[in-house]
């Protein structure tokens, strides 16, 4: 697979934090919101609502060590949540990208 590779943080409907890694947003954000078994299994369970954070990196192998270390600290986590935007116009933004 080539990169572009993204982690991100998402914020879920009762104000939890989810981090994972894609090189497809669209894709991956669809599958988020579907609530189906593609989809993140704590995401079933938390409603996916806002993207709270975004990074970029050019392999896979970066993205995963940024992702596990986002998802070994509560601090660090909680240092990069930002401005929420509707994960649900970021699916539009990327669809029209596309």
């Amino acid at each position: 697979m080539t990169g572009p590779f993204f982690v991100y943080i998402i914020e879920t409907a009762d104000g939890t934090y989810y981090t994972g890694q894609t090189n497809n947003l669209f894709r991956r954000f669809t599958e988020h919101m579907s609530g189906n078994s593609k989809g993140a299994r704590y995401l079933r369970a938390h409603k996916p609502e806002f993207l709270v954070h975004l990074e970029e990196f050019e392999t896979r192998g970066e993205a995963m060590k940024r992702e596990r270390g986002i998802q070994r600290s509560r601090k660090l986590k909680l240092s990069l949540v930002g401005q929420r935007r509707d994960i649900r116009e970021v699916i539009e933004s990327e669809k029209s990208y596309r």
